[in-house]
């Protein structure tokens, strides 16, 4: 299996069809191809690129980020708790061109803890070059380590441009469809 099949899971006949949960399954057999981008857990080096990262994030969703110390406020603060989530960010010549954020939730309707993406940015000149999966793939095995066994995230308003493309994105990550959020600012 390559990476692209993320959500897929080999059957006893060697053929692959995708899973009905998120490729954290235990019994999900792993391959990967050699190559694919190197992901590292984000260090207060990266505090102020991948606050960047997130301001742009936002921007592009048509939302208003918070002010740059505010965000790398929030960055260092989930570097220094490793029990409220992860940052996870790839690089390229030194260059962060990659964020995944993820918080851990609990909730009694998942009977435990889950993930929750926040964010996943993908620098627009390194994109369609697998490194949004290769981020995915890194969570699922930070999530297995934590004890984490379901990994969610929101889709953007169904005003962004690219929403049908990062649905897609998604479910050729093994997710599948849970229904809409609301929020309410407070």
């Amino acid at each position: 299996m390559n990476r692209h099949d993320a959500g897929r899971v080999w059957d006893g006949d060697g053929e692959h069809g995708l899973s009905g949960f998120t490729p954290i399954e235990p019994e999900a057999e792993e391959e990967w191809e050699e190559e694919y981008w190197p992901v590292r857990e984000a260090s207060h080096e990266d505090v102020a690129a991948v606050a960047a990262a997130v301001y742009e994030l936002l921007v592009e969703l048509g939302g208003t980020p918070p002010e740059t110390d505010e965000l790398e406020e929030a960055v260092r603060d989930v570097i220094d708790d490793p029990d409220a989530g992860a940052l996870l960010v790839v690089e390229s010549d030194g260059e962060i061109i990659g964020v995944l954020g993820v918080s851990w939730q609990l909730a009694v309707r998942v009977a435990g803890r889950y993930g929750l993406i926040q964010e996943l940015w993908v620098h627009p000149s390194w994109r369609a070059q697998t490194i949004g999966s290769d981020l995915l793939v890194a969570l699922y095995d930070l999530a297995r380590e934590v004890g984490v066994t379901r990994i969610e995230v929101g889709l953007p308003s169904e005003r962004f441009p690219y929403l049908a493309a990062t649905e897609a994105f998604y479910m050729n990550n093994g997710f599948t469809t849970i229904g809409l959020r609301m929020r309410r600012l407070l």
